[in-house]
């Protein structure tokens, strides 16, 4: 079979390489496309997956985001349409089942945020792949089709973190950390996502002054964009480093004694890992991000006096310990090809 793989997102492509590789050992052929945005081709030639581009950042605002969209279904069709794939498979890419339906490929996406607007992929998509802690009580309330979902077990980032080696002493040495210092990791929130509230800038704010002034802590600062750059301005951050290369997640992570994050996949992995992690994400909160919060892996700062009441800025003494993926990606693997040919 050829399985068709689109990566929208950085992140995307780690979810898809542990996917890639069990796919493969069973005899399959994948191909990927590719979103030039956010690390993702960088990935992707990082880990030896050939690629497709097709289509980049779309700009800011909902009508530009929907001809983007539209226009990315579109090319990514006639660039795909002799390569024949048998079955689609993304990870909330919205180009990805329209363009699957306009040549006739079942398509399944994956995501693990219920509040995303699920009527494309209800549309265009055969099954809607979420973590099982969001329960059927949650899919009504966000709208998404009890018929088309299918709950996997445990968290999306358990396919990759045990597949991928934590290289934790490579990119300190390539960052240049400072032993004798505290590590923090800073990645400010997607502030061109749909989902923004600006909430999060002010407790950004909070949290800079929390590090201002300090000696003993280098801020590691993994902007999204150039222009989140300015967020820095008129704090007194002793100790900067910003990363002009893209590493690898789990490993930037390993490094680190905490995360702190608007959001996204970095938060959640720091947690898995069993690193202590904080996120100040302020859209509609999400069961994941809930269900680690109840078990104490993930601190929610939904304030600026939450962040001086529950950032601790020490030294963390936490082990690193990476899960088993091999049940989750075989129940992937599983679902993907149950809709192949």
């Amino acid at each position: 079979m050829k399985i068709w793989f689109d990566a929208d997102n950085g992140p995307h492509v780690l979810i898809m390489k542990p996917l890639v590789k069990e796919l493969e050992r069973r005899g399959h052929q994948v191909l990927f496309t590719a979103r030039d945005r956010t690390s993702t081709c960088q990935l992707l030639d990082h880990y030896g997956l050939p690629y497709l581009v097709v289509g980049g950042e779309f700009g800011k605002g909902i009508p530009a985001k929907i001809r983007g969209t539209l226009g990315r279904a579109a090319s990514l069709a006639m660039k795909v349409r002799s390569l024949r794939p048998d079955v689609s498979f993304g990870h909330g890419s919205r180009a990805l089942p329209i363009a699957s339906r306009l040549l006739g490929v079942p398509s399944l996406t994956m995501y693990d945020y219920e509040w995303v607007n699920p009527t494309l992929f209800a549309w265009g998509c055969k099954e809607i792949l979420l973590p099982d802690v969001i329960d059927a009580e949650r899919c009504a309330e966000a709208g998404i089709p009890a018929g088309k979902v299918h709950g996997y077990p445990g968290f999306k980032e358990e396919l990759y973190l045990a597949d991928q080696p934590i290289d934790a002493g490579s990119v300190s040495a390539d960052l240049g950390l400072d032993p004798d210092r505290i590590h923090v990791l800073l990645r400010p929130p997607a502030t061109n996502a749909h989902y923004h509230n600006p909430e999060a800038e002010i407790i950004l704010d909070a949290i800079l002054a929390r590090i201002a002034g300090r000696d003993d802590v280098e801020l590691v600062y993994a902007a999204r964009s150039e222009d989140q750059m300015e967020f820095l301005q008129g704090f007194d951050i002793r100790h900067l480093i910003v990363p002009r290369r893209v590493y690898d997640g789990p490993s930037l992570i390993g490094a680190m004694d905490l995360m702190i994050s608007g959001g996204g996949t970095m938060t959640r992995e720091a947690a898995i890992l069993g690193l202590p992690s904080y996120s100040f994400f302020r859209g509609q909160s999400g069961k994941v991000d809930e269900a680690l919060a109840a078990a104490g892996k993930l601190i929610m700062l939904g304030s600026g006096a939450d962040v001086d009441a529950k950032l601790d800025l020490v030294r963390s003494r936490a082990a690193i310990q990476a899960p088993d993926n091999a049940p989750l990606t075989a129940h992937i693997v599983d679902r993907i090809l149950a809709y192949a040919g």
